[in-house]
């Protein structure tokens, strides 16, 4: 006998639509849902519902978020269903970049694993990062690059010492970040991404400007 487990996260919509996006995020994300009618009565262990603006007045739980919330930016619709999920945890975001031929960079968003990514210049990262910082609403900013390619880590450092403002940058000892990137995580990634991963949990020496302390 299969003993089904609640999950935290129950999508509820009768549009065919709304559903594929809704879940699409939700598998990217890696994080498990349970499927229910709307109007049906919840698991009390459900901490968030998912459904579209025209069925919200169905849904009888204190966090509910819609598609249309979530549309706007992908980005932004990770950050918050984990606002939701995790709210007691430190509200902090934390990019990891593994600079190189191929620059890996990871996000963490309180403490959870949010997105990851592979980009091919040291500019195409920077312009992703400010977007990022930008538009988050945590509390506390960290940038960590990895050292492993000294020029290019601090082209990044210093452009992006520039345009941020309240965000730690810190250039990371890639030292045994490789080896470690061997390691499977709990999603499918390529190994530059892995390495950016290990760099954003490692603590590293603070940037300011042409000063490393």
């Amino acid at each position: 006998m299969v003993i089904l487990v609640p999950q935290e996260i129950v999508v509820a919509t009768l549009d065919g639509r709304a559903y594929y996006r809704i879940t699409s995020i939700l598998k990217e994300m890696g994080l498990k849902f349970d499927n229910v009618m709307p109007g049906k009565t919840l698991n009390p262990s459900t901490k968030l519902v998912i459904t579209t603006e025209k069925e919200e007045n169905l849904i009888n739980h204190e966090k509910v978020l819609s598609l249309e919330e979530l549309s706007k930016d992908p980005y932004l619709a990770k950050e918050k269903i984990i606002d939701n999920l995790y709210s007691n945890t430190d509200e902090s975001i934390i990019i990891g970049i593994d600079p190189g031929k191929r620059i890996g960079m990871a996000v963490y968003y309180r403490q959870r694993d949010l997105m990851g990514d592979v980009l091919n210049s040291a500019d195409e990262v920077i312009a992703k990062v400010v977007k990022l910082i930008m538009g988050t609403r945590a509390k506390k900013k960290i940038v960590r690059i990895g050292n492993g390619e000294p020029e290019m880590a601090e082209k990044i450092a210093n452009e992006l010492s520039k345009q941020l403002r309240n965000t730690i940058i810190e250039l990371v000892d890639e030292r045994g970040t490789s080896s470690l990137s061997k390691i499977k995580p709990s999603k499918k990634v390529v190994r530059d991404q892995r390495s950016a991963m290990i760099i954003a949990l490692r603590q590293g020496k603070r940037y300011f400007g042409d000063q490393i302390i």
